[in-house]
């Protein structure tokens, strides 16, 4: 967007024009206390624990001394040891008197009345994120100082029509804060369940359904190589392209993301009969359980379909006394442990033998059926909220662009 094309009753003005640039005091994590006298905001905060509007302070400290927030208040990190890019981030903090600590830019109202911190923030960060990025110095540690902004020129609707946007955008954004904290508390549920479920403690081995009956608490501890035949896989000869682009669906470190998400059921690679024939690759039945045992220790997945794996996973295909799914939920509830027992200097591997000696809770098959049922419907409901999540930052993410740029108007 450019002054010839801009939006009727938009204008162009530097940011200097509009705004005071301070720096905030040197405030340490050693100053922090739980039940501190004053809020604070430290600067790496402004990556790790706040977006582009800061709402509710998360921090408190006993100093009494320093820089606070007031109202219109912009917060720019001024240093990085990362990319450029990164500290080219904006937050409109909407609760006065909050102590700044160092490294922080302080974009401060001139009283002039010309911009809303949420909407300036949020253009900033959208729209002008490249242009303050090249504005930041240094190479180890960038460097963004106040004064270089001075001259970044932005783009302000009427402040009436901001304040519109501002709502908007604050209305978008607590809707995804809600689907965060659900999923959030639906993953918290999810892992008490697995704690109760698989903890080899029997006191931990009691719960209840979702009907409000009890499950029982008598298991067996078996080996595991008992109850599932274990296998695993292998990489044919890459210098034969015969090996591959068959219609075997190989499952390799390439497809490492797709993993502890229930099913696998597409892979980046595959690999042809020829390719099987001439390794020591097998194919797997649908229902096979993976799991990572290098990179990515302790990952997990059912084969949606026949499937051939790599040597660096190792597959349980589950007898009639063992219930895959129960399986792969006690591979999740034990993936902690699994990446604290490999050894290994540069590349970390559990060995063969942890495994050969592995053992595993086992309750009636109709009591495992029913604790991986419990443990599906969270998941289930886990997904639908990432779906939803998703959906919904997609269409902000657009509208957002629209808005800042006046491609879309509000009604006044």
């Amino acid at each position: 967007m450019s002054e010839s094309n801009l939006p009727k009753g938009w204008e162009i003005v530097k940011l200097g024009e509009i705004v005071t640039f301070l720096k905030g005091k040197g405030l340490s994590k050693n100053e922090l206390a739980e039940n501190g006298k004053s809020s604070c905001v430290l600067y790496g905060e402004l990556y790790t624990n706040y977006g582009r509007v800061i709402t509710k302070i998360k921090s408190r400290t006993d100093a009494n001394s320093g820089v606070f927030s007031e109202p219109n208040d912009i917060l720019i990190p001024a240093s990085t040891t990362t990319s450029p890019l990164d500290i080219a981030i904006a937050s409109a903090i909407i609760v006065d008197d909050v102590r700044l600590g160092g490294d922080i830019n302080i974009l401060r109202d001139k009283k002039t009345k010309k911009y809303d911190n949420v909407f300036l923030a949020y253009f900033l960060t959208e729209i002008r994120k490249k242009q303050i990025a090249n504005l930041a110095q240094g190479s180890t540690i960038v460097h963004l100082y106040g004064y270089s902004l001075s001259n970044l020129s932005v783009y302000l609707p009427s402040f009436a029509e901001q304040k519109k946007i501002a709502k908007i955008i604050l209305v978008a954004s607590d809707k995804l804060d809600t689907i965060t904290s659900n999923i959030d508390q639906l993953i918290q549920l999810k892992n008490s369940l697995m704690a109760k479920f698989f903890s080899k403690d029997e006191q931990y081995r009691q719960t209840v359904n979702s009907e409000n009956q009890q499950l029982s608490s008598k298991s067996e501890l078996v080996f595991l190589e008992d109850v599932a035949k274990r296998g695993s896989g292998h990489t044919p000869n890459k210098s034969f392209t015969a090996y591959y682009h068959g219609n075997i669906k190989w499952i390799s470190l390439a497809d490492s993301s797709k993993l502890d998400n229930r099913w696998i059921s597409e892979t980046k690679n595959k690999i042809s009969q020829l390719g099987i024939k001439n390794s020591s690759a097998v194919i797997h039945p649908t229902g096979t359980v993976l799991l990572s045992r290098d990179a990515g220790i302790g990952k997990s997945a059912v084969m949606k379909e026949d499937m051939a794996v790599s040597q660096h996973f190792l597959t349980w295909t589950c007898s009639e006394k063992l219930n895959n799914w129960y399986l792969y939920y006690h591979l999740q509830f034990n993936k902690p442990l699994f990446e604290r027992v490999a050894v290994g200097s540069t590349i970390k591997t559990i060995g063969l033998d942890y495994f050969k000696k592995y053992k595993i809770m086992l309750p009636s098959m109709s009591e495992q059926i029913q604790i991986a049922e419990i443990l599906n419907v969270v998941d289930d409901k886990i997904d639908l909220l990432k779906n939803k999540k998703l959906l919904y930052q997609n269409l902000k993410t657009g509208i957002v662009q629209q808005l800042l740029t006046g491609k879309l108007r509000v009604k006044l």
